[in-house]
C-alpha cells in the first residue's frame, strides 16, 4: 500500500472515476517496436500499429495490483456491450414527428412564374426557392470573381499606385451593378420567407434528425470500419499516444559509469559460467575414449595426457576443501581459480566471502571465514591450475576434431563441434565480466552508500522517490488485487506473489524484521495518455434509455462518485466492460537500494545476486533486457557496500495503467418499461411497431382523400 500510495500521489489525477492499476511485474517495452517518422507525418507502419494496438487495448480486471491483463481486448468487449443494448422507443416522439413530416408534405399549390399553378407540397416549394436563392447567390459571387481577375490582369503589378487604380476601378463596378444584384436576391429571399422561414426548417430537421439510440449503430459501423487485418489472422484497431514522441523518451539517462556492478555482484554471475567449463573441459577429455588406444595418433595420446595431469594438478588442489567442506564448495573454487588472474595481489575475501554465502556446514570448525582463509592459500600457489587445464583441454579438442576428421568418425564429429561453440561462448562472456571486474574494483574502491536520486529528470518525466522501512513491505496489502492473485506481501519484493523460491522470499523477509532497514527507490515516470477516436464510452451514459438483450451488464448499476474499494468489487461481478485504459504509467533510470545500521550478510547480497542472474525482478520492476538499453547484456545491475544493496534498471517498462469506469449501466430487460417511462411515452418495441403501422395507415388514408 505504501508503494502504491506514494506513487499515486506523485503522479495524480483529478478524474473520481480513474484509479491507478499497477502491474506486477512491469512491462519492458523497446523502442523501435513503436518508432515512425511523426516529424515529417509519415504513417505508422502496420508492425507499428500492431504493437500499439496490443499495448493500449488490453483489458484489466479492477483492481489496483495485478499480475497481468485478463487476456480481454477492449474492441472485441466494447462490440460485445454494445451488441447487448437496444435503444427504447417513444412513441410520443414518433407522432410529433409525424406531425412534423405531415405538415411538411401538406399540399401547397403555387405558381412558379410560369403562369401555370400545379399543386406541391410545403418542402417542394419551399426547397425549389431556396435552391433559386442559392443559385442566385452564387452567380453573385462568381460575377465579383470574374472582375477582380480581369482589373488584375489590366493591373499585373501590385504596386501602391497601382493597387490604388485598381481598387477604385472594383469600387467604381460595384456601385454601378451591386444595386441591382442586391434587389434580385431579395427579391428571390422574400419569396422563400412567404413560404417558410429557412431557420424554422433547420429547427424542424433538427427535431426530425434527433433522437437517442442512433449513436448504438453509428458505433458498430466506426468500428467495423477502422478495423484493419494483419497477416497473421489479427484485426489491429489504431491508437493514438499522447506525447507523439514518447518511443523516443525510453532511453536510459543512466550512463556506463553508473551502471558499474560490484566485483562481488559479477563474481556471482561467473559462478555458473565456470562450473560450466569445467564440465564442458571434463566431456572432452572423456570424449577421447571414443578413439581406441591403439588407433590414437601420438599427437592426441599426448594432448590427452597433458589435460589429464592438469586436470590431477586442479583436483588435487581442491580435493582437500572438498573433502573438508562437502561437494558444495566446488562451485566457490572454480569460480575463485577463475577470478584469481586479474588480482595482483589475490582475490579480495569479499568475493569469496559472496561466494561461500548460503554453504551449510555441519562441523564447529567450520566457518565462512575458515573457508575464506583456505581458499586464499590454496589459490596463493596453485593460482595457474584452472586456466593451464582449460588451455591444454582446448588444445586435446582441436587435435580431437581433427582426427575425428582424418579418420572420418561420425559421433565424434557430430559431438564435438557443439561443445567447442558453447565453449567458445562460455570463455567469451567470462572474459567480459573479468573485464568489468576490473573496472569495476578500481572504480568502485573505497565507493559510498549510493543515492537513489535519478541522474536527470527527461522532459515529459516526474522523478518519484520513495523511502520505506522494510517491514512495510513484509506486510500484506488491504488494496483489492486481481481475482487471479493471492494477496502480496515479502514476496513483492521479487516483483511478483507468492509463487516464487521459499529460500528467497524467506531471506527477505528475515531482512524486514530488522527495524533499522530500509528500502528506497528512485525513477523517472510518465504518464502517456491512450487515445482511440474509434472508442466513445459516452454512449453508455445513455442507457437509462436502452434495453438489455443479455442477462449480462455493461457495469455495475449502481452510481459512485468516486474509486472505492466497494466499487471495485462490484466492478469485479462479471460485467461486460466495466473499465477500460486510458493511460500508461512508463518508468525508467529505476535504482532500488536496501540500506541497513547493521552489516548486510552475504546471504542476503548472494541470493539478490542469484535472483539477479536468472533475470528476476524486484518490486514492480522487471529485470528483462530491452535493446533501448544500450549498456551491457543484462537490464539489472547490482553493487553493494557493507551496509547497502544497490539495484538499477536500465529497462524502460510500463508499471502501471490508469484505468476509467464506465458509466453506470441503467438498461433494461427488454420491454421492461417503468411507470415513469410509461409516462414519458415510451412503449415496448411490439406496441411501437402496431401503433406506427396505424398512425402510417391514417396518413395514406388521409393522402388518399385529399388526391381525390
Amino acid at each position: 500500500d505504501l508503494l502504491y500510495n506514494q506513487i499515486e500521489s506523485v503522479i495524480g489525477g483529478e478524474n473520481p472515476n480513474q484509479f491507478l492499476c499497477l502491474t506486477l511485474p512491469g512491462q519492458a517495452l523497446t523502442a523501435k517496436d513503436f518508432a515512425y517518422d511523426y516529424k515529417n507525418n509519415a504513417e505508422k507502419g502496420p508492425m507499428v500499429e500492431a504493437n500499439e494496438s496490443r499495448l493500449a487495448n488490453k483489458l484489466f480486471d479492477p483492481c489496483r495490483v495485478t499480475g497481468g491483463d485478463n487476456g480481454m481486448t477492449l474492441p472485441y468487449q466494447y462490440r460485445s456491450a454494445l451488441d447487448t443494448l437496444t435503444p427504447k422507443l417513444n412513441e410520443k416522439i414518433a407522432k410529433a414527428k409525424n406531425q412534423l413530416r405531415e405538415l411538411l408534405l401538406t399540399p401547397y399549390p403555387y405558381d412558379f412564374g410560369d403562369e401555370n399553378t400545379k399543386s406541391y407540397t410545403l418542402q417542394e416549394v419551399f426547397y425549389r426557392l431556396y435552391d433559386d436563392y442559392v443559385a442566385a447567390e452564387r452567380a453573385w459571387s462568381e460575377k465579383q470573381n470574374k472582375k477582380k481577375e480581369a482589373l488584375r490582369k489590366i493591373y499585373p503589378d501590385t504596386s501602391e499606385e497601382n493597387n490604388i487604380h485598381y481598387n477604385n476601378e472594383y469600387l467604381q463596378w460595384y456601385e454601378a451593378v451591386a444595386r441591382g444584384e442586391s434587389l434580385e436576391l431579395n427579391e428571390k429571399r422574400a419569396k422563400v420567407l412567404s413560404v417558410f422561414s429557412p431557420n424554422d426548417m433547420d429547427i424542424l430537421n433538427g427535431v426530425l434528425d434527433s433522437g437517442s439510440g442512433a449513436e448504438l449503430e453509428q458505433a458498430r459501423e466506426i468500428l467495423e470500419n477502422i478495423q484493419r487485418l494483419t497477416p497473421d489472422g489479427g484485426i489491429v484497431y489504431p491508437v493514438k499516444f499522447n506525447p507523439t514522441n514518447w518511443f523516443e523518451l525510453l532511453n536510459t539517462s543512466f550512463i556506463p559509469s553508473d551502471l558499474l556492478d560490484s566485483p562481488e555482484s559479477l563474481a556471482m554471475r561467473l559462478r555458473n559460467l565456470s562450473s560450466r567449463r569445467i564440465t564442458l573441459s571434463s566431456q572432452i577429455s572423456n570424449l577421447t575414449n571414443l578413439i581406441d588406444e591403439e588407433d590414437r595418433s601420438k599427437e592426441l595420446e599426448k594432448n590427452k595426457n597433458d589435460a589429464q595431469d592438469a586436470r590431477d594438478a586442479l583436483n588435487k588442489a581442491q580435493n582437500e576443501l572438498i573433502s573438508s567442506y562437502g561437494e558444495g564448495v566446488k562451485t566457490v573454487i572454480d569460480t575463485a581459480f577463475t577470478i584469481a588472474p586479474i588480482f595482483s595481489g589475490g582475490v579480495p575475501n569479499s568475493i569469496i566471502s559472496r561466494l561461500a554465502s548460503g554453504l551449510k556446514f555441519d562441523k564447529n570448525d567450520q566457518s565462512v571465514d575458515s573457508l575464506v582463509d583456505k581458499i586464499t592459500a590454496i589459490l596463493s600457489k596453485n593460482q595457474k591450475l584452472q586456466n593451464d587445464y582449460i588451455t591444454k583441454s582446448q588444445q586435446l579438442s582441436n587435435v580431437l576434431l581433427e582426427e575425428a576428421i582424418n579418420k572420418n568418425l561420425l559421433q565424434l564429429k557430430q559431438l564435438l563441434p557443439p561443445i567447442q561453440e558453447q565453449l567458445e561462448r562460455i570463455n567469451t562472456e567470462i572474459q567480459e565480466i573479468l573485464e568489468k571486474m576490473k573496472v569495476a574494483q578500481t572504480v568502485n574502491s573505497g565507493k559510498e552508500t549510493e543515492s537513489v536520486q535519478t541522474p536527470i529528470v527527461p522532459e515529459g518525466f516526474t522523478q518519484v522517490l520513495i523511502d520505506v522501512a522494510a517491514s512495510q513491505i513484509d506486510k500484506e496489502s488491504n488494496s483489492h488485487s486481481s481475482a487471479s492473485n493471492s494477496p502480496y506481501g515479502a514476496s513483492l519484493w521479487f516483483a511478483g506473489y507468492s509463487g516464487k523460491k521459499e529460500t528467497n522470499s524467506s531471506t527477505f523477509a528475515e531482512l524486514c524484521h530488522s527495524q533499522n532497514t530500509s528500502v528506497r527507490v528512485g525513477m523517472n515516470v510518465a504518464k502517456v495518455g491512450i487515445e482511440r477516436e474509434w472508442f466513445n464510452p459516452g454512449i453508455f451514459v445513455l442507457t437509462k434509455d436502452m434495453f438489455n438483450v443479455s442477462t449480462s451488464r455493461v457495469s455495475p448499476i449502481k452510481d459512485y462518485s468516486e474509486i472505492t474499494e466497494e466499487r471495485l468489487s462490484d466492478m469485479s461481478r462479471s460485467h461486460i466492460l466495466p473499465c477500460y485504459p486510458v493511460a500508461m504509467l512508463v518508468a525508467k533510470d529505476i535504482s532500488i537500494q536496501v540500506v541497513t545500521s547493521d552489516q548486510l550478510s552475504n546471504t542476503f547480497s548472494a541470493t539478490m545476486e542469484e535472483h539477479v542472474s536468472h533475470g528476476g525482478g524486484f518490486l514492480l520492476f522487471s529485470g528483462a533486457k530491452s535493446s533501448s538499453s544500450s549498456f551491457g547484456s543484462s537490464g539489472i545491475h547490482t553493487s553493494s557496500t557493507d551496509k547497502s544493496f544497490n539495484i538499477k534498471i536500465t529497462t524502460p517498462q510500463i508499471i502501471g495503467y490508469y484505468l476509467q469506469a464506465t458509466p453506470a449501466d441503467k438498461s433494461t430487460i427488454m420491454d421492461e418499461i417503468s411507470d415513469d417511462e410509461m409516462a414519458a411515452g415510451f412503449v415496448t418495441i411490439s406496441k411501437f411497431v402496431e401503433d406506427y403501422k396505424k398512425l402510417l395507415q391514417a396518413m395514406n388514408k388521409n393522402n388518399t382523400e385529399q388526391q381525390n
